[in-house]
């Protein structure tokens, strides 16, 4: 029988700062959701110790409860981490490490157990050197410099990293080039994205009619999930993306650039927000994602999405969508649970998304003039089309799209793309 995984929480709040509940809070819904029972939660208000992070007593009153590992809030240096192991006989790791564990514990595709190994090696191997030259210190003082381990050690974490940038950015050139065939077919990309646990698999649930998993825990997706949506005249693809935390390194960012462009390459971007947090947390998780946006290079248009307004009071939401006016303009007002304003919010993306023109062309009645016709089908859609002695097509699209289209006519003589003139 798998014995139970207990943990004990620790938090330094600094000294010039005001307590944060909502920290501790995070912490234990990321630690219950890897599968840990929390046995208690330790803050001390101090400065950083440089040996254990917290002070010494902290640390011997959590080890008290033999918990399996201590959890901590603020990031552990490789030294505190070897420390604290050696003198209290305990596993430490910070909030960073148990993210990463959530990660590799919910990774089901070859993508994203490569992403998620990428990101454990790009944490560790600034850390190797440090930990191993410890380790030979104490153990074997002087022997080979007591240094030509850790750097066989680096080398080799160095080389496995290169190798897996290698096959993901081969994963992105498929992604790239499965989106581009999506656009060719008429579709317009929109990612769901937000903090993690805002409602984003609910939302696409509902959207889409699907069955994927929505909990109320952090980073129940891991991997994307796309599928398609009709929006009045505008057929779109949806994709559901994993959730944003506070203060991801940057490094982290990159190790899941392939999953990431989805958001990056949309059409549009459905910023998903919870508004029943209280409002400073609220602030800052929609800060959060908008710095998280930017250091992943999105650049798309934004919709704020304020989802589960069924659980405060109108009055309470109007108040709160004011405080975020500036992070959050023109927003949508969802429950995605109880199916609230999702009429309107189709409504907004179908208003959002790059425009459609009309254009009127005319192709060769031939065999190469029917095959254009075909593939321009498949783009965009057909209004009218009149059949002489040449093919007149009155259709709607996308410009860069029926534009690429035409480039496919394989040596005949077609017409320059005209926009249709009303008169």
């Amino acid at each position: 029988m798998k014995s139970e995984k207990t943990a004990v929480l620790l938090f330094r709040e600094d000294l010039r700062g005001g307590p944060h509940p909502e920290k501790m809070a995070e912490l234990r819904g990321l630690a219950e959701s890897a599968g840990y029972t929390v046995l208690a939660e330790i803050s001390q208000r101090r400065g950083r110790d440089r040996r254990f992070q917290l002070g010494r007593g902290k640390i011997a009153e959590a080890v008290t409860l033999e918990p399996e590992k201590l959890i901590f809030q603020n990031p552990l240096s490789p030294g505190q981490m070897f420390n604290i192991s050696k003198e209290f006989e305990v596993q430490a790791i910070d909030r960073f490490n148990l993210i990463l564990e959530i990660f590799a514990s919910r990774a089901s595709t070859r993508e994203a157990k490569l992403q998620v190994e990428l990101a454990r090696l790009s944490y560790e191997a600034p850390f190797v050197r440090t930990i191993e030259s410890l380790k030979k210190l104490s153990e074997r003082p002087g022997y080979r410099g007591s240094g030509s381990y850790d750097v066989s050690m680096y080398r080799d974490i160095k080389g496995r990293m290169a190798k897996i940038r290698t096959e993901l950015k081969a994963v992105e050139e498929t992604g790239e080039r499965r989106r581009e065939r999506r656009r060719e077919l008429g579709f317009d990309l929109v990612a769901l994205a937000g903090y993690t646990n805002a409602g984003k698999s609910t939302l696409f649930n509902r959207l889409t009619e699907e069955t994927v998993t929505a909990k109320d825990q952090p980073f129940t997706t891991l991997s994307p999930t796309t599928r398609a949506v009709a929006a009045k005249e505008r057929r779109f693809l949806l994709t559901d993306t994993v959730g944003f935390i506070d203060d991801l390194p940057l490094f982290l960012i990159k190790a899941f650039r392939s999953t990431l462009a989805e958001i990056i390459e949309a059409d549009l971007v459905l910023l998903v927000v919870d508004l029943s947090d209280p409002p400073e947390v609220l602030r800052d998780k929609l800060a959060s994602c908008h710095q998280t946006l930017w250091d992943c290079g999105c650049y798309a248009p934004i919709v704020s999405v304020l989802n589960k307004v069924d659980r405060i009071d109108p009055e309470v939401a109007l108040e709160r969508c004011e405080l975020i006016q500036d992070l959050a303009p023109n927003p949508a007002f969802i429950s995605a649970r109880e199916g609230h304003g999702l009429d309107g919010l189709v409504d907004l993306i179908a208003e959002k998304l790059p425009p459609l023109e009309e254009f009127e062309i005319r192709l060769p009645s031939s065999e190469a003039g029917m095959k254009q016709l075909s593939r321009l089908y498949e783009v965009a859609e057909p209004l009218e089309v009149k059949y002489g002695e040449e093919i007149e097509i009155l259709l709607r699209g996308r410009r860069e799209i029926v534009a690429r289209a035409m480039k496919g006519g394989e040596g005949q003589e077609l017409l320059p793309l005209q926009p249709l003139v009303e008169e």
